[in-house]
């Protein structure tokens, strides 16, 4: 694995903040520092331009062939936008009749073949139907480049098929002529096209890819192609390094040098320095990730130093030196499922900042700059050994909250320190082998939190560290928990003023009051053979008892349990039907009516139901809300985020973290999205950095498995 920095490292542990903007002119928008995403678009490409004319620049993304536009707001955020119907593989937005309107030249398949379109712009986001020219009878034309080629002053385009480099010349009026093959190359399928001047003569010259060209397929590299000025190519210069290109960019990557190219091609970058006469040295390798999409690579002064800069669209940056070197890559996880497809260097909020933009199979990531090569996408502390379960709590008695944290090697404890700059000092940490979850509460009854940590071994167990008030722990009991698995919960079950604990694993132990508890006994009489998934605790019928709700979600179950507390120290099942079911149940009054309601997330993560609950051990369906698009399991979060006392929901998914606010009566906005780090564990909240708890905006905590915690600061004023 090759060596990558990550940024803005914190002692210890290394947080993720999020920045983000949701619908519902009423509600009160919380903005975190954190990456921000835009799900629901199915990749293929994104382009920057102002295609309304106010100024602002807004986002156009390829949705499936389809063009969507998400109108900017000026301050990097977006709003949805029009859609116009083409038959798009990938586009170029600009202006071609020079009526200051941005158009769109796309290359694709369209009903009668395949080749290039034009679609004009209408100046309102919109474009009309696309103009076809076909590239006669080659198929697979997906990229394309524009550019005078002919040296009459108006924008032609190139595109690449399996009969080689087709022009199609304009005419200045967003026009074309017929194509023609202006060179050609059998052994171009699909290749990706740049232009530039690389012989200073004043003629645009073509770079074009051979990804398909060699031996059973393994690429032919790509080809320099220097332009007569006419339209016309000389015989090209290949390369065979990379054999099989998945990006191509072309520009000086030396202060004031000339024009040079730089493809990507998994885990490097391959250089080739222009000489300005039309030759190359290279290739020249550099360290740089770009994951298996077809995005590829950019070149652009991200720090503002005046040195070209690497960024690649798996988010990684490899910042010039000079002289043509450059530094070992730093790494800003953007979302990219199933690969990035390409993305964009552009100022999104017109301040003279470097902006990026990428795009994925399931939406569009925006890392908004902060200066000097630093990106918006929170505060991270290092946690050796990774990061999977987390709990808050004032652990050293300071009136900050701490956070603690399942690793590899045990528990990790981090002490709040209240100011964003440095979040966390580094506590003394708890060696545990097998540690797979936890849970936070006062044990033993001195006014101290505690950890009830759940390990997996030989056998199973459950491990009470009483806190000694100052940040450390001492280990006060083991008790064991045969086949216990899963989740736990603490709550006063026998009302004896000492808190029980229960797990997913159907055992329920009562606690002694000292940080001891007693045997284990089960708790369902006829669980399912498969088990539980999840676990909730919460007086559901307001009899001043709590009471257990369990989530099966294995075939044939996909059922929930709901035990109501019968006040003799065991349970009464509840009858229920609620079906596909996930691991996660979360008891939570949602609706302001002093019931506990019931949210459980969909377990393939497409989003979380919510159940209003009757007040009497009942709930009822109520509503839906989105996750981000993906697959897999999720994580859900129920915390008022923007202060306005309601409380709003979150579901993860992947590595993006969808919120829907509450509008009140367990009522939803369309969800905004936000980005964490590369490999999240889960989600929580807290007030991290110094403000008051009362004013209901917590920061958002997200465990990572890469060895980071992401602090999600808010920042809602």
């Amino acid at each position: 694995m090759k060596c990558t920095i990550r940024r803005k490292e914190i002692v210890t542990l290394s947080l993720l903040a999020c920045m983000g903007a949701a619908s519902g002119a009423s509600l009160t928008i919380p903005a975190f520092l954190a990456r921000r995403d835009y799900s629901g678009y199915d990749r293929e490409g994104v382009a920057v331009a102002d295609t309304n004319g106010d100024g602002i620049p807004d986002l156009i993304v390829n949705d499936a062939g389809d063009i969507a536009v998400l109108f900017g707001n000026g301050n990097g955020t977006f709003r949805s936008g029009p859609s116009t119907v083409t038959f798009a593989e990938s586009f170029v937005a600009i202006d071609l009749n020079g009526d200051e309107t941005v158009d769109l030249v796309i290359v694709g398949m369209s009903k009668t073949g395949w080749g290039i379109g034009v679609c004009l712009g209408n100046g309102d986001g919109t474009f009309q139907p696309a103009v076809f020219y076909q590239a006669g009878n080659d198929s697979g034309t997906d990229y394309l480049v524009v550019g005078d080629f002919n040296g009459d002053g108006i924008p032609d385009v190139a595109t690449a098929g399996p009969s080689g480099i087709w022009l199609f010349t304009g005419k200045g009026d967003g026009t074309f002529n017929p194509g023609v093959v202006a060179v050609s190359l059998s052994t171009v399928l699909a290749g990706q096209l740049a232009a530039a001047d690389f012989n200073r003569d004043g003629n645009l010259d073509l770079v074009v890819t051979m990804p398909h060209g060699g031996h059973d397929g393994a690429g032919a590299g790509f080809a320099v192609l220097l332009g007569n000025g006419n339209g016309t190519f000389q015989s090209p210069q290949t390369f065979a390094e990379p054999q099989r290109a998945v990006g191509l960019v072309v520009g000086a990557l030396t202060k004031g040098g000339p024009a040079s190219i730089a493809l990507a091609e998994s885990d490097d970058a391959y250089l080739y320095f222009g000489n300005g006469a039309g030759g190359f040295s290279g290739p020249h390798e550099v360290d740089l990730p770009t994951g298996t999409g077809q995005g590829g690579i950019a070149i652009g002064d991200v720090n503002g130093d005046g040195i070209p800069d690497l960024v690649s669209s798996d988010g990684y940056i490899a910042f010039g030196e000079g002289d043509g070197a450059f530094t070992k890559p730093v790494y800003y996880p953007v979302q990219d499922s199933n690969g990035t497809y390409n993305f964009v260097l552009a100022d999104l909020r017109n301040n003279g900042l470097t902006d990026i933009v990428t795009d994925a199979d399931f939406g569009v990531s925006v890392l908004l700059s902060e200066g000097k090569g630093a990106y918006e996408d929170g505060l991270w502390t290092t946690v050796a050994g990774g990061a999977s379960c987390g709990v808050s709590a004032d652990f050293n008695g300071d009136g900050k909250p701490d956070l603690a944290v399942i690793t590899s090697a045990g528990v990790s404890i981090l002490l709040g320190t209240g100011e964003a700059k440095s979040l966390f000092s580094t506590g003394t940490p708890i060696a545990v082998t097998g540690a797979a979850c936890m849970v936070t509460g006062d044990l033993n009854g001195d006014g101290i939190p505690d950890l009830l940590v759940a390990v997996n071994g030989s056998p199973n167990a459950l491990l009470s560290y009483l806190g000694n008030g100052d940040g450390t722990f001492t280990l006060k009991s083991t008790t064991a928990t045969p086949s216990s698995g899963g989740y736990v919960v603490l709550a006063d079950f026998n009302h004896d003023g000492k808190l029980d604990f229960a797990t997913s694993g159907n055992l329920l132990a009562l606690g002694n009051g000292d940080g001891t508890f007693q045997t284990p006994t089960a708790f369902v009489v006829n669980p399912p053979a498969s088990g539980f998934s999840g676990i909730a605790a919460g007086d559901i019928n307001n009899d001043g008892w709590p009471d257990v709700v369990l989530t099966n979600a294995n075939v044939p179950y996909n059922n929930l349990f709901e035990l109501l507390n019968n006040q003799k120290g065991g349970f009464s099942q509840v009858p229920t039907t609620f079906g596909a079911l996930s691991a996660q149940p979360i008891l939570a009054d949602v609706n302001g009516d002093g019931n506990l309601d019931l949210i459980l997330s969909a377990f393939d993560a497409t989003g979380a139901s919510v159940y209003l609950g009757n007040g009497q051990g009942g709930f009822t369906y109520q509503t839906e809300v989105s996750g981000p698009p993906g697959d897999g399991v999720g994580f859900n979060m129920v915390a008022d985020l923007n202060g306005d006392g309601i409380p709003d929901i979150a579901v993860l998914e992947s590595d993006t973290l969808a919120i829907s606010l509450g509008e009140g009566g367990a009522k939803y906005a369309t969800p905004f999205y936000i980005g964490t780090g590369s490999s999240p564990a889960g989600v929580l909240v807290a007030n991290l950095h110094g403000q008051a708890a009362s004013a209901g905006m917590p920061d958002i905590l997200a465990p990572d498995t890469t060895g980071f915690v992401v602090t999600l600061l808010n920042l809602t004023k």
